[in-house]
């Protein structure tokens, strides 16, 4: 039966709920009463228990859908708003100088596409003509909202060819692209908003960078003793590693939140004005440890088909934080979620474990996978 307890909501499954409407009828109309499913009571009795049914599970999924560590989507939004926590939404990203090489004179219509060496696409912001020498310069912006990477010097291809230009070369690198924020992402920022209001508190600044826009990964270490500690910080100091935000904003995050007296380490130096006297702040940029994964598999059973792309997909989805090394038996599950074979040999970086460091974050880029049988 429907209720509501010291432990949450109980509910009854059909077979159940059915049951029990049969053993009312009987109790009203006589145990000799014909229930069967080929009866027309039999089957009134059916239609009311999957109705009851499906009033219980609706019921189980809202009550579930209002605890903030069990919801998801729109429901996990509603939930994060309660702590003025709403969704990072997904933004362009752009390429402020692109330059284009050809023949003198030649027009580059505005919006026509390109396609960077990572296959994703971008388009030109504004029509142009090439100078008398050939040459000219345009901003990018990805097709698609999201984050794009794209280094200065990489060279792009035109989706469809215009004639007259021959070379397009990124001359700055991309910027600003923001991928929209997963539930996981979400609910770790919402977890992690019950220490923003801290101050005095390494948790609460971390809670309040991890808040910023474009943010992915954050961790603040801490040094209360008198010696500089084994992650070089100073003594009486703390280290911001961020991933992801603009630098400014950082600074104003750092500057309100820490405590006089406490002193700032870091190789990225930006400032913040605050009661019209400008503060320099230090943080660190975490930097990519390329992850490479080998694994030999064997078949179950022969000429069984082993979806290899699936597992290769499930590893590079792994999401790690900023100093957390990784281990070749801890990434096994998601291996696991495809059906077929057995591990007989798996290294990460041709080792059981890849040592990540303090200010580093690591990113499974290549996975090898071998059949062996």
């Amino acid at each position: 039966m429907l209720q509501i307890t010291d432990k949450g909501i109980e509910i009854d499954d059909l077979y159940t709920i059915q049951n029990r409407l049969v053993n009312a009828f009987k109790s009203i109309y006589g145990e000799d009463v014909n229930l069967e499913s080929d009866t027309p009571d039999g089957q009134l009795l059916g239609l009311f228990s999957q109705e009851l049914a499906n009033i219980h599970q609706a019921v189980s999924f809202i009550v579930q859908m209002l605890d903030p560590y069990q919801a998801t989507g729109h429901w996990l939004e509603q939930r994060a708003m309660y702590a003025g926590i709403t969704r990072i939404s997904a933004s362009y990203s752009y390429i402020d100088e692109v330059i284009f090489n050809g023949i003198p004179k030649t027009l580059v219509p505005n919006n026509s596409i390109y396609i960077d060496k990572n296959k994703n696409k971008w388009i030109t912001t504004e029509q142009i003509t090439l100078n008398e020498l050939g040459s000219a310069r345009v901003k990018f912006r990805s097709l698609e909202l999201g984050n794009y990477t794209v280094n200065a010097l990489d060279e792009f291809s035109p989706s469809t060819i215009i004639i007259g230009v021959e070379k397009i070369t990124a001359k700055t690198a991309s910027y600003g692209g923001v991928d929209e924020e997963t539930d996981a992402q979400l609910l770790k920022r919402f977890m992690l908003s019950h220490s923003i209001n801290n101050y005095d508190d390494r948790q609460g600044m971390q809670s309040a960078l991890m808040n910023i826009t474009g943010v992915t990964k954050c961790i603040v270490y801490e040094n209360y003793t008198n010696q500089t500690d084994e992650k070089g910080i100073p003594a009486h100091s703390f280290n911001a590693v961020i991933l992801g935000g603009a630098d400014e904003k950082i600074a104003e995050v750092i500057t309100k939140k820490k405590i006089g007296g406490c002193g700032i380490f870091g190789e990225v130096e930006s400032a913040y004005l605050l009661d019209n006297v400008s503060r320099k702040v230090y943080f660190d940029r975490p930097k990519k440890i390329d992850i490479n994964v080998s694994m030999i598999i064997g078949r179950y059973k022969s000429f069984n088909d082993i979806n290899t792309d699936e597992i290769k997909t499930n590893l590079k989805s792994l999401d790690f934080d900023i100093g957390e090394n990784v281990y070749a038996s801890r990434i096994i599950s998601n291996i696991n979620l495809v059906d077929g074979f057995y591990i007989k040999k798996l290294t990460v970086n041709d080792s059981d474990i890849a040592n990540i460091d303090y200010r580093q974050y690591a990113q499974i880029t290549n996975v090898e996978v071998l059949i062996d049988g």
